[in-house]
Order: C-alpha cells, then sequence, then structure tokens
C-alpha cells in the first residue's frame, strides 16, 4: 500500500542548468518500491502549486531508507523544487501505479530512453543485474547536454548507443534509428523497456508491434492526483467487444504493454 509522508531532502544535486539529482529519505516507500512505480510529489509547502508533481523513482539506495528522483525544470512546479534545500521536508506519497515485469525467458532487455525518460532506468538496470540478466541501453535526446544520469550506467558497465536530434553526440535522428536494426528477425531476441515522450513511445511501440517483440512502454501523463480517482490521466486502449476502453495511467498504469494502447 502506499504511503504519505513528509521526506526530508538529503542531497539535492544540479546536473546541469535543466536537470537535478534529488534523494529523499522515505523508508516505507523505498522498501516496497519496484521498477517503474513513481511517487507524488509536493514541490514545496503551501497551496502553490496545487498540486503534486508525479516522478519516477530512479533508484533505491542501498539500505532501502532512500530513493533518488531525477527530474529536469519544465514548469513552475518543478521550479520551486529545484530551490528547496536539504534539509526541507516534501510530503511524498507512493509508491504507486503498477512498474515493469522481467523479460520472458531468453530475451535480452534493451532499455530505450527518450530525454528526462531515462530517469525511470538506473532503478530497473539494478533490478535486472540482481537477475543475472545484461541489459543494454538506447539513449534518444535532443542535444548532447540532455544526455544526463550516464555515470551510474558507466560504472555497472551496462552497454550504452546514443541517438541526438542536432548530431551533438551519437547518431544524428531519432533513437528509433539505433533501434531499427535489432528488431530484424535474425538479431538477438530482446524486449523492450521504454519510457520518452508520448511521440517516441509511439514510434517505438509500433516498431516493437510490427516485429513482434515484447515491449513495455512506461507513459507519460499529467496526474492531478496519483490514485486513479480524478480520472485526469486516462490513455485509449485497444477496444473490446463492448467499445473503446480507457484506462488510467496511475493505477493499471504507467507500464502497459504497447499492444494494450492507442497512442
Amino acid at each position: 500500500m502506499p504511503v504519505d509522508l513528509p521526506a526530508p531532502i538529503i542531497r539535492h544535486e544540479r546536473l546541469n542548468p535543466e536537470h537535478y539529482l534529488l534523494t529523499i529519505e522515505a523508508p516505507a516507500i523505498a522498501r516496497s518500491a519496484r521498477p517503474g512505480q513513481f511517487v507524488m510529489l509536493q514541490t514545496r509547502d503551501g497551496f502553490d502549486p496545487l498540486l503534486r508533481r508525479p516522478m519516477s523513482v530512479a533508484r533505491v539506495l542501498p539500505g532501502r531508507r532512500r530513493i533518488d528522483i531525477l527530474y529536469k525544470v519544465v514548469g513552475c512546479g518543478t521550479r520551486y523544487l529545484s530551490a528547496q534545500p536539504p534539509g526541507a521536508r516534501l510530503r511524498t506519497l507512493g509508491p504507486l501505479g503498477n512498474g515493469f515485469r522481467p523479460p520472458g525467458r531468453g530475451r535480452r532487455p534493451l532499455m530505450v530512453a527518450g530525454g528526462v525518460g531515462i530517469a525511470i532506468f538506473p532503478f530497473l538496470a539494478e533490478d535486472l543485474g540482481r537477475r543475472r540478466l545484461r541489459p543494454r541501453l538506447l539513449f534518444g535526446a535532443r542535444r548532447k547536454s540532455d544526455l544526463v544520469g550516464l555515470d551510474f550506467f558507466r560504472s555497472r558497465r551496462i552497454p550504452m548507443t546514443f541517438a541526438t536530434e542536432d548530431g551533438s553526440a551519437g547518431t544524428r535522428g531519432f533513437v528509433t534509428r539505433l533501434l531499427e536494426p535489432l528488431t530484424r528477425p535474425d538479431a538477438e531476441p530482446v524486449e523492450l523497456y521504454v519510457c520518452g515522450p508520448t511521440p517516441m513511445l509511439r514510434a517505438v511501440g509500433a516498431l516493437a508491434v510490427r516485429a513482434g517483440i515484447p515491449c513495455q512502454l512506461a507513459l507519460e501523463s499529467p496526474m492531478p492526483c496519483g490514485i486513479g480517482v480524478c480520472l485526469g490521466c486516462v490513455v485509449a486502449c485497444t477496444p473490446d467487444d463492448q467499445g473503446p476502453v480507457y484506462r488510467r495511467v496511475c493505477t493499471e498504469g504507467p507500464v502497459f504493454d504497447a499492444g494494450a494502447v492507442v497512442l
């Protein structure tokens, strides 16, 4: 069950002008969190902004008392959050949602990140490592400065390949250019774990479905409540015999099979 607690900030590191790594003490959340889940985080005291922000659990630290949150400043809520000092307490609700499943037998896990979608993968990579699985990371971003959090993957010798839209690092173009050769019939069997902006999820999911490759998508969505009450995060799913189907990203997701959602 999720818990709601005042979590003190232990460390708050600025990685570059837009990205931050936040460490909070939240033992009850850390002990029960699974890769792919998230928390609803109050970005400062008071009622402005009124709503909390959904944040992926980037990592559960050794000892299972603290969690890392990697985020990008994109609006007023994350801008307020970026100014919070160590020692400040942030109301934190979690862990929430359904996380990733382990890959099928004989399939290598292939993590596909777009932009700040990379935040969800350190936790998954550690979990896969404990299962003696060898993940690989494909990371796409607009520019080289958006390729954040790489030291974690380097320290664990996780193979990484990059694509940037402006060509400042790796292959020029979208992350799908890196993925296409790995989805051919003669390629190594893989299972995809994907997080990033919706257009990227749509493209990667369609590619996986065409190739018949298992693909788990971690959806991004505005979430006013995070617990399935407000219905503000519904996503269209594959229709059934009764007609259209909609599910809540916060409770039935955020992880869905690529063939189960209509993006």
